[in-house]
């Protein structure tokens, strides 16, 4: 536990640097800091995360002769074979994904926030639950990895490479490719953005009330090692408590389109640039799954492919705001997802991740 306390700390302070000081060497200093620090945690843990022992036992199943066993995506399988002609074993693919999300994090954080709000993003990032659940779902977490990296480039115009990282994250894990989904809504929200809202609501609304056994069933078409969940009554097995963790999220969303001559005019969320305009789609969809999808871990983790742009709107909805009411935020943020991390993750041990050991500790 202490070390994700240092993590939250460093984060905290950042913040505070950042804004006081934006672009300052410190504030560089600090996020290099955190996402070496998220690196390394990612990478030199040992049995933290509830799929740790299944990703040895995936390492295993690759390189054996004798099993077979091939529905990971081919680029996951390129790479543990490649790890295992080094003879690195398996704890080095641990080490690859902690440099890879350290790399995107960094790269993220800095061609896409705001400086003032570097600190406040990485906060985000590790209190809002996309840290913790890294630990969980490396695989998806390394497809995510490239995909910011892939939006990056994309704003800076650069589609041939943009299209060719995001291919490489498909090849870690094919659901990365609901992230296109992005672009249609992105159209349908230039086109009539009340509309467009509403109905994305309904459809989370009417999915959360009536069940989501035949998304899974299509979800399983493109995800194989998925089939398994087709015949499960995944509404039944819904935690109603999960619902609390939309509340928050939703109302910030909903506060955030009511400033109609600040956020919905913002040229970085929904600029008619088509290379500034994904975060307002993907905070969109982060909410509304955040909804429909709510106490069913399978499907929630599609919908953390999206929280970075959540992250991203929140850190420009405190920017557009005037002292006061950027101050109340802030605290109201600080708040929220601080007593959700000690709730969900000290407390009840989400994504298993607690006590934290290092390898070498071992």
């Amino acid at each position: 536990m202490t070390a994700y306390i240092i993590l939250i700390l460093l984060c905290l302070f950042t913040d505070f640097v950042c804004r006081t000081r934006p672009g300052s060497f410190a504030g560089k200093a600090l996020v290099v800091a955190i996402v070496s620090y998220i690196a390394v945690l990612t990478g030199f843990r040992y049995q933290v995360g509830g799929d740790y022992t299944h990703y040895i036992e995936v390492y295993d199943f690759i390189n054996s002769p004798y099993i077979d066993r091939t529905y990971e995506e081919i680029g996951y399988r390129i790479l543990t074979k490649v790890t295992y002609a080094f003879g690195w074993g398996p704890r080095s693919v641990f080490i690859i994904s902690g440099i890879m999300l350290g790399i995107a994090l960094y790269v993220f954080t800095k061609h896409v926030v705001d400086n003032r709000f570097w600190g406040f993003f990485l906060f985000l990032f590790v209190c809002g639950g996309s840290f913790f659940s890294s630990l969980n779902l490396m695989r998806q977490y390394m497809a995510l990895s490239c995909c910011l990296v892939a939006y990056v480039l994309w704003r800076k115009q650069h589609p041939v490479w943009a299209a060719l990282l995001f291919a490489l994250g498909v090849s870690f894990h094919r659901s990365l490719l609901i992230v296109l989904l992005l672009f249609p809504l992105r159209y349908c929200l230039r086109r009539n953005r009340t509309m467009t809202i509403i109905v994305i609501y309904l459809i989370s609304f009417t999915v959360l009330v009536f069940g989501m056994d035949s998304i899974i069933a299509v979800i399983s078409r493109i995800i194989p090692s998925w089939s398994g969940y087709a015949d499960i009554d995944t509404t039944a097995s819904r935690n109603a408590l999960a619902l609390l963790k939309a509340v928050i999220p939703n109302v910030l969303l909903l506060y955030g389109l009511t400033k109609r001559r600040s956020l919905l005019r913002d040229r970085e969320l929904i600029a008619h640039d088509p290379y500034r305009s994904l975060v307002i789609s993907g905070t969109i969809t982060f909410a509304a799954m955040s909804i429909c999808f709510a106490g069913i871990m399978i499907l929630t983790r599609i919908a953390e492919f999206f929280a970075p742009f959540y992250f991203v709107y929140l850190c420009r909805l405190l920017q557009v705001e005037n002292r006061g009411m950027k101050m109340l935020l802030s605290y109201s943020v600080y708040i929220y997802y601080l007593a959700l991390t000690i709730v969900t993750i000290f407390v009840m041990n989400g994504n298993f991740v607690i006590p934290y050991q290092m390898g070498w500790e071992a």
